[in-house]
């Protein structure tokens, strides 16, 4: 048996797991484990944009699952807010690619990387938890938040970490901050697909065998995530999202202070 065979299986093998893992993460605290298999999928895959393009659908998956297994959590003011704002962002965040396209005269954005973005978003988390002044977040803000989610989902891939602060700064049950948020991020991930398919020349029917089994891993990681997540108290689960969303923004900055040596 080939060498080269053995070490895809073995590689195809430690996404599966890890997708599933991941996913039940998500569904326990809500976050932490899109920005975790996006990780993950760097290590493994070697070309950033498909990693980012991949991670979108395996993520609008997972986040389709969520949303649908906590459907009646669902803060809809919010998610109607989101939505709203994310649709300039995401075109915006089209018009930013074709621009680079330009500049850099090449043939598609596959050919461009792009990966400044996320230890800014790690100092941002770092800000919003720990430095800025307390003051209750308004719905209006959700707004805005979508319209910044769109533009960077298409460049870092999990724009989870962005966006859950503002979600674990307003009083809502854990049900909803998991239902509302995925809901969110669904969107995201749905809207950015022609982006990839247009501008970065990505097939994804042509990688299905890839793809398919790390969707499977997801769903039913977040089906047993849903049945751990009952036996969680809400103080502890706002405790474990706080806790993970300051280990993601450290792991943001470290990663690219450690690229810097």
């Amino acid at each position: 048996m080939p060498r080269s065979y053995i070490k895809t299986m073995i590689e195809s093998i430690i996404l599966v797991i890890a997708a599933f893992l991941t996913a039940t993460l998500s569904a326990i605290i809500g976050m932490g484990g899109g920005v975790t298999l996006l990780g993950i999928m760097a290590i493994v895959m070697p070309e950033g944009y498909l990693v980012v393009a991949y991670h979108g659908i395996i993520q609008l998956v997972s986040n389709v699952t969520r949303t649908t297994v906590y459907r009646d959590a669902i803060d809809r003011p919010i998610l109607s807010r989101f939505a709203m704002g994310i649709i300039p962002g995401l075109i915006l965040a089209a018009g930013v690619v074709y621009g680079l396209i330009q500049f850099y005269d090449v043939s598609s954005a596959s050919e461009i990387k792009i990966d400044f973005l996320k230890p800014l978003i790690g100092l941002y988390i770092i800000w919003f938890l720990y430095l800025r002044k307390k003051k209750p977040i308004s719905d209006q803000a959700f707004l805005w938040m979508g319209s910044l989610s769109g533009l960077v989902t298409v460049f870092i891939g999990a724009a989870g970490p962005l966006i859950a602060p503002f979600f674990i700064s307003k009083d809502i049950k854990k049900e909803s901050v998991i239902a509302t948020k995925a809901a969110c991020q669904a969107i995201g991930h749905f809207g950015k697909m022609p982006i990839f398919i247009f501008l970065f020349g990505v097939n994804y029917l042509a990688d299905w065998s890839v793809i398919l089994p790390l969707v499977l891993a997801v769903y039913f990681g977040t089906k047993f995530g849903k049945k751990m997540l009952g036996k969680l108290p809400e103080k502890t689960f706002k405790m474990l999202f706080r806790g993970a969303l300051t280990l993601i923004a450290i792991r943001l900055v470290a990663m690219e202070l450690l690229n810097l040596l």
